[in-house]
């Protein structure tokens, strides 16, 4: 197989990394919205269910109520997160591999 010359690998790494970060920024800009929040547009908060156990003590750290939530909820942010993380392993990975001369 043929290898492009350094300067067409630079060029399209630079392309390649202007499309994923137009993407990451139309990604953000479609979830949070141009417009600013104010506090009359945010939602209600809703109090934590907290857990409490057989002796009378309470779980504070509201953990039974936040893993629900993400498998519920939030599971769709949950699974594009995992797969950028992915994405960043992978890429870190081939970024620091040593090139066989």
């Amino acid at each position: 197989m043929e290898q492009l010359p350094s300067k067409s690998w630079n060029i399209i790494n630079l392309v390649t990394a202007l499309m994923l970060m137009a993407v990451l920024v139309f990604a953000i800009v479609s979830v949070v919205g141009l417009e600013p929040l104010v506090p009359s547009t945010l939602p209600e908060s809703v109090p934590i269910d907290y857990t409490v156990w057989e002796d009378g003590s309470k779980d504070a750290s509201g953990i039974e109520h936040v893993g629900g939530l993400l498998f519920t909820k939030y599971v769709i942010p949950f699974e594009v997160l995992a797969l950028i993380l992915l994405a960043a392993l992978l890429g870190s990975l081939y970024m620091a591999k040593k090139e066989d001369e």
